[in-house]
């Protein structure tokens, strides 16, 4: 069995200068004003053209990459073989000789880099933090069909070819589909499961009955998330739709233009994290930094990944017609190890708890009074906290170990495809948002 290669980043003085002058000549395009009754302002068409002048004039004066290269490159970083793709991952061994193996895993559109506070917080674990295959700096699938369900098998052997036999979850975005998948196909191996976006879907008629069962006893807090839930999907999911369907034709445009490349994500971070509609680094926002943000754009550029990031979309939620049956974003049945959840104030896909329950094991649930969709770039601190808390005080690993569930078959049903799903539970409750008014 190969060992791992150690990884240093290195981006040629070629490519910087290619880079600067790319976005010296790039062509901004002009912008229509937002009224004062548009609840998103400037950043109602998508990306504010103003912010984004500002963050290129930031890339070419102010940012230093060698800078933010150093600092990746501080933290221990390998490639493996994994099923015969060069995957990239960090890996943080701890010197507490009780430590446990942490599975982190980043979504889109974002990478390690988002662990990259919490990293020095998380003393008590053995950090495997992967980038996800096609993502940054591991090698993109080459065959159709890599799904979530791939990536999870991917990350499972990988957590296998480093020797840790048990070991616990983390993810956020697609990392915390990824994950689900891993504790749900392998509970015997990932015994405990902890999240920060919980898109607990309905799979069952019975599962919807039960949904609905539970509508009496929401709170008032869990009302105004499945609203916002409920605005996300039908105002936000326009990007899912075009990577979901056309990845290859938006990578053409994505993979040449920095600007465009810089424009399409900084628009999720400015909608998705707790940023209350600014800029993502503006003053008292998501805690985010403009040279922050760069340095996580800078990995989809050095590494022209972006285009195979956003064929994950393709390949799981089903929207082209090529795909015979659609994929899923959760195994089937119930996902039986200990789960822990971060409901943060400003996640887009937030469901209430005695749903998330339908699906999970729920063990822990910790609604923070801050935080986003990217909850351990934004509160490092936070969730730092709560994965110490959810990991040592309120579950006890060995036991976990010694009682893990044995894997089951209800893993691998056919379901309903997840987007269809959403969809109908959106539906759901949007017919009972309108019965409440009536």
């Amino acid at each position: 069995m190969a060992a791992p290669e150690p990884f240093r980043i290195h981006v040629s003085d070629d490519d910087l200068t290619d880079l600067r002058q790319r976005l010296q000549r790039a062509r901004v395009p002009d912008q229509v004003g937002a009224g004062q009754s548009d609840p998103n302002g400037a950043w109602a068409y998508g990306t504010d053209k103003a912010a984004l002048q500002d963050y290129v004039s930031h890339w070419l004066t102010k940012f230093d990459w060698r800078q933010q290269e150093a600092k990746l490159n501080a933290v221990p970083q390998f490639t493996l073989q994994v099923n015969g793709l060069k995957t990239h991952f960090i890996h943080q061994r701890s010197k507490d000789t009780a430590a446990i193996p942490l599975l982190l895993v980043h979504g889109w559109p974002g990478s390690f880099v988002e662990f990259m506070k919490l990293l020095p917080l998380l003393k008590k674990f053995h950090v495997v933090a992967p980038s996800i295959p096609g993502y940054g700096f591991s090698e993109a699938p080459k065959e159709p069909g890599a799904s979530v369900v791939f990536m999870a098998e991917q990350l499972a052997e990988l957590m296998r070819l480093l020797g840790y036999t048990h070991y616990v979850a983390q993810g956020g975005d697609w990392g915390s589909i990824i994950t689900t998948q891993v504790a749900g196909r392998y509970p015997e191996r990932c015994v405990a499961l902890h999240l920060n976006m919980c898109a607990a879907i309905p799979s069952t008629i019975s599962d919807f009955v039960q949904v609905a069962l539970t509508m009496p006893s929401w709170s008032k807090e869990e009302w105004d998330a499945v609203r916002r839930t409920q605005y996300f999907m039908k105002y936000e999911t326009g990007y899912q739709k075009i990577q979901g369907t056309k990845p290859q034709t938006l990578g053409y445009g994505l993979n040449d233009s920095p600007v465009g490349l810089l424009a399409w994500i900084l628009e999720k971070f400015q909608s998705w994290s707790d940023s209350h509609g600014q800029r993502p680094d503006a003053p008292g926002g998501s805690g985010l930094t403009m040279d922050e943000i760069l340095t996580n754009v800078m990995i989809y550029w050095s590494s022209q990944s972006i285009t195979s990031s956003c064929r994950l979309y393709y390949e799981t939620l089903g929207l082209h017609p090529s795909h015979k049956e659609p994929l899923q974003l959760q195994p089937g049945g119930y996902v039986a190890v200990p789960t822990g959840v971060i409901w943060s104030k400003a996640e887009i896909i937030k469901v209430p708890r005695k749903v998330a329950e339908l699906r999970y094991n729920i063990k822990h649930w910790y609604a923070p009074p801050k935080g986003g969709h990217f909850f351990a770039f934004e509160q490092p601190e936070l969730m730092a906290k709560d994965l110490n808390h959810f990991f040592f005080e309120v579950i006890d690993f060995p036991t976990c170990v010694q009682t893990a569930p044995a894997r089951s078959s209800t893993s691998q049903m056919p379901l309903l495809g997840a987007t269809a799903m959403v969809a109908l539970l959106v539906a759901a409750v949007a017919l009972r948002l309108r019965r409440s008014r009536l």
